[in-house]
């Protein structure tokens, strides 16, 4: 508020001529005539409400890009998992093994070797065996899954195409875990075995129509091929050159020495 002051001006009366001579009384002074001036009321700048805005899309921005690079981490994190981590994996499971054996069994007494590929499913409990083509002749290929969910071995005699299943031998094959142990201590170095060979004979004896009641493992190998039941021969007789012919050998390394498993056709 400003307060403004001033005098009024005086105002000039003729005076009577009789009284021109005569000098006036001074007159009192008059009051000061105030005026009372109220300021305009100073105006405030318009409240910006895009500034506001602009603060909430700055945090919902930075929202998404935290999610953005979370997600990129995740899938990164699944990526390295899956190529490297498993991949490691899959090779710790995955062998490739060469033994040398005396193979006692022939006339005469030599050393042999037997390769095979192996791979050992830890959490599924099954071992899946595959022999090729022997080089020095012994045995037929053959892929070998020995199942211990379900308690079954089968062999797939890729000469002839057919399946074998038998209920599982655990005194002869090695269970997984103890197959891998003993694996990854051939691979270290740390057990170079020269072992010898073991036999066992097995009779077939029925056709297996529903292959599914064998286990998904199985049922993989031996479907579309004609599968079959064994049993083992209670006591092992000696194979001559006769029954040789009815008889298929099988060469396979699962434990620490070389089984030879003979599938004979009942005589």
């Amino acid at each position: 508020m400003v307060k403004i002051s001033f005098q009024p001006a005086v105002a000039g009366v003729k005076a009577d001529k009789a009284s021109a001579s005569a000098p006036a009384p001074a007159p009192a002074p008059a009051p000061a005539a105030e005026i009372l001036l109220t300021p305009a009321r100073e105006e405030r700048p318009p409240y910006n409400r895009s500034k506001k805005g602009g603060s909430v899309g700055s945090v919902c921005y930075l929202s998404m890009g935290m999610v953005v690079l979370l997600m990129g981490l995740v899938f990164a994190s699944v990526y390295i998992y899956r190529y490297f981590f498993l991949a490691q994996l899959a090779r710790d499971n995955f062998f490739h093994c060469g033994v040398l054996y005396e193979d006692s069994l022939s006339q005469v007494r030599t050393r042999m070797e037997l390769e095979e590929d192996v791979k050992i499913y830890l959490e599924e409990n099954y071992e899946r065996i595959n022999v090729p083509v022997p080089q020095f002749g012994g045995g037929d290929p053959a892929d070998i899954i020995h199942d211990f969910q379900r308690g079954l071995t089968a062999y797939h005699d890729i000469s002839l195409d057919k399946c074998y299943v038998i209920e599982l031998n655990t005194t002869i094959v090695l269970p997984p875990r103890n197959f891998w142990e003993l694996l990854m201590n051939m691979k270290r170095g740390t057990y170079l075995p020269q072992t010898y060979i073991m036999q066992e004979e097995m009779v077939v004896t029925e056709h297996v129509s529903d292959k599914e009641a064998l286990g998904a493992f199985i049922y993989h190998l031996c479907n579309g091929k004609d599968t079959y039941r064994l049993r083992r021969r209670a006591t092992r007789r000696r194979i001559n050159k006769r029954g040789t012919q009815q008889c298929n050998a099988i060469r396979h390394f699962e434990n620490t020495f070389v089984v030879e498993t003979l599938i004979c056709q009942e005589a």
